[in-house]
């Protein structure tokens, strides 16, 4: 499901390109194995609260202004990630923020 793939990339590039600082780094990491597919997606800017990052994929949940984040993009992320049999990782500290996507290969 090609479609949905570039929503998870679209939702959780946009949210890194938001927490960037000017001048930020925004990394792309790919790898294959001969199961899975791995995509890292690591950013250098605020990072995520370790309180609120139990949260981050609850639908409606935002930490942006009235009218920057509907607080779904990552709710849709996780059900895409689910409907593929793939797995989402996120690790957060301030200045490195890594969401680490593995796609299985087969079903």
């Amino acid at each position: 499901y090609v479609g949905e793939l570039n929503q998870v990339w679209t939702n959780i590039i946009d949210n890194a390109i938001y927490a960037l600082p000017s001048g930020g780094k925004l990394t792309i990491e790919t790898t294959c194995d001969t199961k899975n597919v791995n995509v890292k997606i690591i950013d250098n800017g605020v990072g995520i609260p370790p309180e609120i990052l139990s949260r981050i994929f609850d639908p409606f949940y935002t930490t942006k202004k009235v009218g920057e984040g509907t607080g779904i993009g990552l709710d849709l992320v996780k059900r895409i990630i689910k409907h593929h049999n793939a797995e989402i990782k996120v690790n957060s500290k301030p200045s490195r923020t890594e969401f680490h996507i593995c796609l299985p290969l087969s079903q």
